[in-house]
């Protein structure tokens, strides 16, 4: 087993255990919440980047209390942990206001706060602003000032965090072009709990053993090829059913861990500026100005997939918008699609099964 693996199992066994351990020698930790976040301030205000980690389970005993059935299941076991208190070793949580769940989750811990009915790190919300035009762009250069601000960034070390994010960048930039070979090693369950991991450890540690480990030798297999598209799942298991039926997750396309650190690289200038324009314009996130039928296509042709799995929870109530175009977007180019909607989130509801025999059918002679 390798130091990398090794790294995986402990950060997804414990997924605070390196945070909690800088957090002893006297280091603030900070977390947050998706995607859209800008991580680069985080590590600029000298403290450990931590991704809220989710767990899928089947009831949410103190969140349920306070939050309604629309919350994303993801966001609800967020909530749940913090009013168990297994946050409080975090300074504070950025909740992105571009995600709704996450957005109603900032006012209603503020709130809870304030009535004494929670104890935990403060809350603070990153106003990003994802519309194509200048005075969307000035807004969102003023939230990261004002994040920066709020969590004390010193603007001379704003080329370390934006260096330390671009190098991740690079390394899942590798990961995609090695995953294209389609190798035994780097099956999507693999890349998976991988891509989960990173969120989990400490930046160095996790980069310096991720880039040795890309460099081992890999053998191509012969599996069908699929893209796993819509909501992000809480673990693997998706791609465990994929692997079942005989075929590999080459790639994911949405807002999934493996697309978290999305390139382009950040300029190296150590602007706040720079650092905001690179979110502005992202294509991550559920209020991104994309079309994502048109997109959805294009990187299934360049994975070379054979299919296209669209998992969409009970919940989810952006992404649902898009698959109609998908869908026939799909068809039109001549990839297999299954389409799962208004799923659990534990994937208990027969979805398991439906993927595997996906799976077989792309696998079976013609």
């Amino acid at each position: 087993m390798s130091p990398l693996d090794h790294m995986v199992d402990n950060a997804l066994r414990d997924p605070f255990g390196a945070a909690s351990a800088h957090a002893r020698l006297g280091g603030r930790v900070i977390g947050y919440v998706g995607v859209e976040i800008p991580v680069e301030l985080i590590i600029a205000s000298n403290a450990f980047p931590l991704r809220l980690p989710s767990f899928a389970q089947a009831a949410y005993a103190r969140a349920d209390a306070f939050l309604e059935s629309s919350f994303m299941p993801d966001v609800r076991s967020i909530c749940e942990q913090y009013l168990q208190g297994a946050f409080r070793m975090l300074s504070a949580i950025i909740l992105p206001r571009s995600n709704d769940s996450a957005q109603r989750l900032y006012y209603y811990l503020c709130e809870l706060r304030s009535r004494g009915l929670a104890v935990g790190p403060e809350p603070l919300i990153f106003d990003l602003a994802k519309i194509p035009r200048d005075t969307s762009r000035g807004h969102s250069r003023s939230a990261v000032e004002h994040l920066a601000m709020q969590i004390g960034v010193l603007e001379q070390a704003l080329p370390k965090g934006i260096a330390q994010r671009n190098r991740r960048r690079e390394l899942v930039s590798a990961a995609a072009s090695s995953r294209m070979n389609g190798g035994t090693r780097n099956t999507g369950s693999v890349m998976e709990r991988i891509f989960r991991a990173a969120g989990f450890c400490d930046a160095d540690t996790f980069d310096a053993a991720f880039a040795k480990w890309l460099q081992y030798p890999d053998s191509d297999a012969a599996a069908p090829r699929i893209m796993l598209a819509g909501t992000s799942p809480p673990d693997e298991r998706l791609h465990l059913a994929v692997e079942a039926g005989g075929g590999n997750v080459v790639a994911e396309f949405g807002d999934h861990v493996s697309c978290s650190v999305a390139p382009p690289l950040i300029p190296a200038d150590g602007s706040f500026a720079a650092i905001a324009d690179h979110y502005h314009l992202s294509t991550a996130g559920s209020r991104a100005f994309v079309n994502r039928a048109v997109d959805a296509v294009r990187l299934a042709k360049q994975v070379r997939a054979a299919g296209v799995i669209i998992w969409l929870l009970e919940e989810e109530d952006a992404l649902i918008w898009d698959l109609p175009a998908q869908v026939a977007a799909l068809s039109a180019a001549g990839i297999a699609c299954l389409a799962l909607v208004r799923r659990r989130w534990d994937g208990n509801d027969g979805a398991l099964e439906e993927i595997k025999k996906f799976a077989r059918m792309l696998g079976s002679p013609a």
